[in-house]
């Protein structure tokens, strides 16, 4: 299956709120980098590493598939992999990235120190034994999760906190452990065994919403659905009822994504 395909198919899975002044939240992962497929030859590109001609091709695909989004504002990673992935869906929709470096990548060090696969896999069977505060042993700059997630938390909630009350889409573009390793610290209806269980792919989307309660929860992981207790919409007087039929305004509250 193509990356237009899928990504399609996630949305096509995204049922959002119908409720008017509730914000939707899509977390995105960055696109393929040079990293990711064994191609980055500095510590510079291990830490922060461009695009492939891939990961390029996945960020116009990106875009294509939110084209159809009320997308109003968009949160980015300092680090260029997350500002390349976004660009193209940046551009689309004329709006301008807003740069947050607090939720940059999980650090594994500064990428001058070799890193021993049983090394980091010791460090993740600690975490899903509940050692969270376990870090890649030799490496003394790698993070913790319970590092990361002190990062990377309070940002999302700075920005869930910011918007939760607006109507439209909201993306904040990161990376795969700062988003999927990090959201059951942010969002109380995701297990971490399940995060830890099921990475995102390369522009995977987490999609989180508002619930009834007023906390950040997910509704979809990448094409897997939760359910959540929707926040209840106040309900309009009468008269103000029969002004939006008659304007037409109560088809304009259910907003519908096409498939790409």
């Amino acid at each position: 299956m193509n990356m237009r395909v899928t990504l399609a198919a996630t949305l096509v899975g995204i049922v959002f709120s119908t409720a008017a002044d509730a914000a939707t939240f899509l977390f995105i992962r960055d696109a393929q980098t040079i990293a990711n497929i064994g191609q980055a030859t500095t510590p510079e590109d291990l830490v922060n590493p461009p695009l492939t001609a891939a990961g390029a091709q996945q960020a116009l695909e990106l875009a294509d598939a939110l084209k159809d989004l009320d997308l109003t504002a968009i949160y980015v990673s300092s680090y260029q992999s997350a500002v390349q992935t976004i660009a193209p869906t940046a551009a689309r929709f004329g709006l301008t990235p807003v740069a947050e470096p607090a939720i940059r990548e999980w650090s594994f060090g500064d990428g001058t120190t070799p890193l021993d696969n049983a090394a980091v896999f010791a460090m993740f069977g600690e975490w899903i034994s509940g050692n969270t505060a376990a870090r890649i042993a030799g490496v003394p700059d790698s993070e913790s999760l319970d590092d990361l997630a002190g990062r990377v938390v309070p940002a999302y909630r700075s920005i869930f906190d910011a918007h939760k009350d607006e109507d439209g889409v909201v993306a904040i573009v990161g990376h795969g452990g700062s988003i999927g390793w990090a959201m059951p610290y942010f969002a109380e209806n995701v297990p971490l065994l399940f995060a830890l269980a099921n990475n995102l792919r390369n522009t995977g989307i987490v999609e989180v919403r508002m619930d009834s309660a007023g906390r950040p929860v997910v509704a979809n992981w990448d094409g897997i659905a939760f359910e959540i207790e929707e926040p209840t919409p106040v309900p309009l007087p009468a008269s103000g009822v029969m002004l939006l039929a008659a304007l037409g305004g109560i088809g304009a509250l259910r907003r519908r994504v096409r498939a790409a």
